[in-house]
């Protein structure tokens, strides 16, 4: 009887070890610095002044399941628009807005830590997504997939 008893609470032990595996995978895992990417090329690059700084900052999208976790993610007021391959991005190179905002969020997902500080200008290339339901819209995502994708802190 106890041997059963030994043996049923390991087998449930191993099933919510499983279980909390899973889990984690699901929850935090999957959605924690990419390897693969939303677009192989960057669309812009933009000069600002650091207004925050996040680690591991959790994005959300429309879905409660569509989010990322970024390493690092900064606010900036936009100085100038360096470069931009879209139009759609309403903005125009030498000016200082994006989608009619000079704020932007900006995701980084390089293992490094870039030593930022508020007041700070710094220059990003990345790639930009505007108005969609996931979690990357209105967030200049640079990471190694993206390709060109560089956050600059001497400037």
């Amino acid at each position: 009887m106890k041997k059963g008893l030994l043996i049923a609470i390991a087998i449930l032990a191993s099933a919510l070890v499983a279980l909390a595996f899973l889990i984690n995978q699901e929850l935090f895992v999957n959605h924690t610095y990419p390897q693969d990417t939303i677009s192989e090329s960057s669309n812009l690059t933009v000069r600002g002044i650091v207004t925050s700084i996040l680690q591991n900052h959790r994005t959300q999208g429309m879905a409660l399941s569509n989010y990322h976790i970024f390493r690092w993610y900064f606010q900036l007021n936009i100085t100038e628009v360096v470069w931009t391959s879209e139009e759609y991005l309403n903005s125009s190179i030498g000016g200082d807005t994006v989608f009619g905002s000079n704020i932007i969020g900006v995701g980084y997902d390089y293992s490094d830590d870039p030593q930022l500080e508020i007041g700070q200008e710094i220059e990003c290339k990345g790639f930009y997504l505007g108005v969609t339901d996931t979690s990357f819209s209105f967030v200049l995502t640079v990471y190694p997939s993206v390709s060109e994708s560089y956050l600059k802190s001497q400037i």
